[in-house]
This record gives structure tokens, C-alpha cells and sequence, in this order.
């Protein structure tokens, strides 16, 4: 695909003629925290080496979704979306709404809400620099600096953004603007990984059984932050209410953290310790996901170990147990 030059000077200009024709999403800082906004004027944009406090996950996957009402029979809320361009993505982020979107679409049957979301979003990535405190993403195989997981991806070159056009909805953005064409670079920026791509690898009820979950999960309160925050996270429930006398049912985001999240309706609940709930968010991250869809859900983004009250880390877990693996 192209690449051309984007002067940082035209930018406020390219924003504003896409806020004509969509929604755009952006960090914008709200209070001390850098987060994923709709930005209503160009100078609210931030694009900087800062990690967003959440990723841009909830405008595919809503936190809370209204999916149906119920009258004289059922009627699905329409799935009429915004077109939306989610601006400044890490590539942390882009990686994990593969697995997003692996999950929901690739599966048994497809998430037609997230589809179309999907479908309907301009995703322009943006490159880092440096690793952020907490983050892993180098150990998780990830290249900082490059990705090809989205629609653009910017690169920062000084006072100028070289932008790499990867699908014709990135085409369709810079139609019309006449910015100067650049030439492919002769090599796509790297990381330097040399301890290898930190992974769970081993046979799944030996990991299950042997690993000492009660110490690993001794620390965690169990509040569900890391599963809020995490780009990866998908679990969620329904809720079922009246709005102006109208039945509706919504769909919220849930955690597996939570000790009321598997209980059946006969009381029983197969995972009624903190460390069984532990085992399952580590399980499923790194060795269920991946053997259904072919991700590890876990971007080493470091979101959750910056968020944790309790001062948890998955990577300090992740190695634990492969460490342990490998002297049993």
C-alpha cells in the first residue's frame, strides 16, 4: 500500500473535514488521565508517547449495550452504527482487537452488534517509542514501533507523520488532499526481543493441577479492575429492564472476577474461590483463547499491573508459572 507525508501543521485540517462526515475517537486528556474521547474540535487531540489510561475497546464493544425491546413480541434494537474513526491506536491496542474480533466473528456464530461496529470503524494506529511502567508488549512478541492491524498507521518523523495506507478505508481518508507521496521504507521498524515471546507453554491439566493457584492469587482482592481495563477482556451479561414503560433488554460488560459471574441457577458455583477464578483469568487468557482462535489474549499492554491495588502482576505470574513448569 502507499505511504505519504501528513505535516503535523495540516492536521487540525484533516481532523476537521472528517468530523464532517464522522465520528472521531481520540486520546484527549480528561482530568489527569489520557484516555480514548469523541473529540468535538481538532485541538483536543493528544498524539503523544503516552499510553490512554483504557483502550479504545468500548467503541466496538460497548460497556453497556442496548441490544433489544420486548412489546407485542421481540424486537432487535437496530443495528444502525456511526461511522467512526478511532485515531491514535497503540499497536498493543490494534493487536488486541484481533483477538476482539477473532472472538466475536470467527467463532461458532457472530456477534452481529460488534460486527457492525467493525465494520463502520477507521481504525489509524500510531507507533511507540518507549515502554511505558508495567508494560510487557516487547515479551509478548509485539513490535512497539509497527502494525499492520488497522485501516492507517502513523508513524512520527518530527514535524511530520509518515502514514502508511493499509486498506481503501484508509485510502478513502486522504482522498482529495493532495499530501506529498513518500517512499516505502527499506525496513519496517523492530524491536529487539531476545529472551523470547513470553507464553504459557504446556499440557493443559498439568498447568490447571500443579501450579499453586492459592499462592499465585493470595494478593488479589477480587474487585475486577483488571478485567475492565483490559483491551482484551470480553466477558459480559444481560440485563433486563423497563424504560418508559417499555420492556429492554441491555448488554453490560462482566468479569469473571467476580464471585456471583458463574453461579447457576440452582446456587451452585463451580468457581466459588478467588483462586479458581484467578486460575481461569490467567487460563483463559493464555492457553484457551489461543487454542480457539490462535491469539493469547494478553497484549502486554500493562494496564492491569498499573491499575492494581493490590500490586498484581501478570507477567511476574505468566513466568512463575513456566518456571515452575520447567523445574517439576
Amino acid at each position: 500500500m502507499a505511504h505519504v507525508v501528513v505535516p503535523k501543521n495540516r492536521l487540525n485540517e484533516l481532523l476537521e473535514g472528517w468530523m464532517k462526515n464522522y465520528r472521531v475517537v481520540a486520546p484527549h486528556r480528561n482530568g489527569k488521565a489520557l484516555v480514548f474521547e469523541e473529540v468535538k474540535k481538532a485541538s483536543d487531540v493528544i498524539l503523544n508517547d503516552e499510553i490512554t489510561y483504557k483502550s479504545p475497546k468500548e467503541y466496538l464493544f460497548p460497556q453497556v449495550e442496548k441490544i433489544m425491546t420486548f412489546g407485542d413480541g421481540v424486537e432487535p434494537e437496530s443495528t444502525e452504527v456511526r461511522k467512526t474513526i478511532v485515531l491514535g491506536v497503540k499497536t498493543c491496542d490494534l493487536e488486541a482487537l484481533k483477538v476482539m474480533t477473532a472472538v466475536f466473528t470467527k467463532g461458532k456464530y457472530t456477534d452481529t452488534y460488534f460486527e457492525k461496529n467493525l465494520n463502520n470503524t477507521v481504525l489509524i494506529g500510531l507507533g511507540c517509542r518507549a515502554e511505558k511502567p508495567g508494560c510487557f508488549c516487547n515479551a509478548r512478541g509485539l513490535n512497539k514501533a509497527h502494525s499492520q492491524a488497522c485501516d492507517m498507521f502513523l508513524t512520527d518523523s518530527g514535524d511530520e507523520y509518515m502514514a502508511e495506507i493499509l486498506t481503501c478505508k484508509g485510502e478513502e481518508l486522504l482522498e482529495g488532499l493532495q499530501l506529498e507521496e513518500a517512499p516505502s521504507p527499506a525496513a519496517i521498524p523492530q524491536d529487539d526481543n531476545q529472551a523470547g515471546v513470553l507464553e504459557i507453554d504446556g499440557e493443559e491439566n498439568v498447568i490447571f493441577n500443579k501450579t499453586d493457584w492459592a499462592s499465585i492469587s493470595e494478593k488479589c482482592l477480587g474487585c475486577g479492575t483488571c478485567t475492565f481495563i483490559c483491551p482484551t477482556c470480553h466477558c459480559f451479561e444481560f440485563k433486563d429492564t423497563v424504560l418508559e414503560g417499555v420492556p429492554v433488554r441491555y448488554r453490560c460488560w462482566d468479569s469473571c472476577m467476580y464471585p456471583k459471574f458463574t453461579i447457576h441457577a440452582s446456587g451452585h458455583n463451580p468457581r466459588a474461590s478467588k483462586k479458581e477464578r484467578y486460575r481461569q483469568r490467567i487460563m483463559h487468557k493464555y492457553l484457551y483463547v489461543k487454542q480457539n482462535f490462535g491469539y493469547t489474549a494478553c497484549t502486554g499492554c500493562g494496564r492491569c499491573i498499573r491499575s492494581c491495588p493490590a500490586g498484581m502482576n501478570i507477567k511476574s505470574v505468566v513466568t512463575e508459572i513456566m518456571e515452575n513448569l520447567k523445574n517439576s
